[in-house]
């Protein structure tokens, strides 16, 4: 649906929503909002099921306003860690609040505050996304980290379904170049394992 005063721009469908993202961030690095929030199409709603594209990727308590309220008790971005993976072997585990609803325990936090109480057992698909051709470790060490790959596991939490909120000093606090690099190196395929970080 078109809403009034949105500024629309198409692009060439390379990189998953990470593409999207940085190219947003590289092309209005220097008239950034003072708060962005990043987020997938899907409309945000609760829970996460494998291979259902219905998903919303939404924690159990937290809703899409919870994103939009800038610097929430002071902080200078917005993330709800509901998954992480293992690399190089592909495990994942997930937050249960993305899969199980009405927990007492489950809210807005960045992590459960359970702690490791709040996180499904490691789990293993051989066909899931994170096995795609590409070396993880090698972009991460390449890109994120700006190191040599040592070539150690690695555990990265994340926000499944892409969505979290920064502002502009959070963003602004690695330069243009670093945003733009990681941009550079998704924009080969449509689908690169690199994409779903």
């Amino acid at each position: 649906p078109e809403i009034a005063g949105a500024v629309t721009l198409p692009l060439a469908n390379f990189g998953r929503e990470s593409h999207t993202f940085l190219h947003h961030i590289v092309f209005n690095y220097d008239n950034l909002a003072d708060w962005t929030v990043f987020s997938q199409a899907t409309a945000p709603t609760w829970g996460y099921m494998i291979g259902d594209s219905s998903n919303g990727h939404m924690n159990d308590k937290v809703n899409f306003d919870d994103y939009v309220r800038p610097f929430p008790e002071g902080r200078d971005s917005f993330f709800v860690m509901n998954a992480a993976t293992q690399f190089p072997k592909a495990a994942q585990l997930n937050r249960f609040g993305i899969l199980v609803q009405g927990l007492p325990d489950e809210g807005p936090e960045m992590c459960p505050k359970q702690g490791a109480d709040g996180w499904t057992d490691w789990w293993f698909l051989p066909d899931h996304p994170h096995l795609r051709k590409g070396d993880m470790l090698e972009f991460y060490h390449k890109y994120v980290a700006l190191s040599e790959n040592d070539h150690k596991p690695l555990t990265l939490a994340f926000a499944q379904g892409a969505r979290f909120a920064m502002s502009r000093e959070r963003i602004h606090a690695r330069p243009k170049e670093y945003y733009a690099r990681m941009l550079v190196a998704l924009s080969k395929e449509k689908n690169p394992q690199e994409g779903f970080w």
